[in-house]
């Protein structure tokens, strides 16, 4: 019941992404296909559009993937402080489960794939209730310039003739902006074909491709995952911490005074006013950047080291490397606290269980929060 909810949950924030890249795509095409006062749309930046900037995208995704890169147009966009707790929190769940990459991964070729497929259908509405007018305006390129670029770049589609540039239809469709060219009405939408044929080729058929392929992975990934799942859930083998809730350290809400503080947020001044309040006035503040490492005869004298950490950033392996250095103190805290500018606010639940499975992975570390109950 717990898979299927949390499948859901995914199937949610998928479609919400969809959505968001499908109205995107619309509204960026209108935008640009509407034209100027004239209604006459430049050719080379529709190309930009249709088929420089997703074949770039594409790239970009491509090398995302083989350097094992964690990061991606999905995982900025779903970093914004804009889902429900409940959806962030699945999202949390994948990380632990192993399948957040692959996963994320697929939410932006389904992204991407949407954000064309808006761009595509304003394109075909507009085709059939208006008329568009494409010209084309440069101050170096000529036409005879223009013409091999364009040659190259309809090679997908060669097998369609009617959708192939000419050097006659450069011409007559150049336009300036003195006003003193001679066009040819019928002509400015002749080249309704060849963008068309070029949204399909760099942009729609290879983010559909990417998104089968991606999806393939992300369901193998999760099959295996799963498969792991079950065979170390059976009699005689250990059980895998795949529920979040098995790998969280717990919270502690007080400390044993005089405690050091180590600001590795460098946080503001009232941050350390409120600490002082709750848990009493540390004996001294160290600052970062880089932080320094107290001396032995300090750690020798202080039983409790206290380490604020920012709440909404995600646990890093310097972090941890610096808290494994720090062998001395018999408590050892940390310590994420969240604030705006002028008070400090409550951690939110997301944020506060990565940190709590952060501390976890720490021999001899436990996590702090100022008041409350678990």
């Amino acid at each position: 019941m717990n898979i299927t909810n949390s499948h859901r949950t995914l199937s949610q924030i998928s479609f919400s992404l969809g959505f968001v890249g499908f109205v995107v795509g619309f509204l960026v095409g209108y935008g640009i296909l509407v034209g100027d006062a004239q209604g006459r749309v430049n050719l080379l930046f529709l190309l930009m559009l249709f088929a420089f900037l997703p074949v770039v995208s594409l790239i970009l995704s491509l090398a995302f993937i083989l350097m094992g890169a964690r990061k991606g147009l999905a995982s900025w966009i779903l970093e914004l402080p804009l889902l429900p707790q409940r959806l962030s929190a699945e999202i949390v769940k994948l990380e632990v489960s192993g399948n957040r990459k692959t996963w994320l991964f697929y939410q932006t070729q389904l992204l991407t794939l949407s954000f064309a497929a808006g761009g595509l259908l304003v394109y075909l509405l507009l085709l059939v209730g208006s008329d568009i007018s494409f010209v084309w305006r440069s101050t170096l390129l000529e036409a005879t310039d223009l013409l091999p670029v364009l040659n190259v770049l309809a090679l997908p589609w060669s097998f369609w003739p009617a959708a192939q540039p000419s050097l006659d239809l450069l011409l007559q469709t150049q336009d300036f902006r003195s006003g003193t060219q001679a066009t040819d009405a019928l002509a400015l939408g002749l080249w309704w074909k060849y963008i068309l044929a070029a949204q399909c080729a760099y942009n729609l058929l290879p983010r559909t491709v990417m998104l089968f392929v991606s999806r393939h992975r992300y369901l193998q990934a999760l099959r295996v995952n799963t498969r792991a799942t079950v065979i170390s859930a059976e009699p005689g083998n250990p059980v895998l911490a795949t529920d979040p809730d098995q790998a969280l350290a717990p919270v502690v809400y007080s400390v044993t005074s005089p405690y050091i503080l180590l600001d590795w947020a460098n946080s503001p001044n009232f941050c350390h006013q409120h600490l002082g309040e709750v848990l009493g006035s540390p004996s001294n503040i160290l600052a970062i950047e880089p932080l320094p490492l107290p001396s032995e005869n300090e750690q020798s004298h202080q039983s409790t080291i206290v380490v604020l950490v920012k709440s909404w950033e995600p646990p890093l392996g310097e972090l941890g490397d610096y808290l494994a250095s720090l062998a001395a103190p018999s408590q050892k805290f940390v310590l994420p606290m969240d604030w705006n500018e002028t008070d400090v606010k409550p951690v939110k639940d997301i944020h506060l269980r990565e940190w709590r499975r952060f501390c976890n992975t720490l021999s001899g570390w436990q996590l702090l929060q100022l008041g409350g109950t678990p």
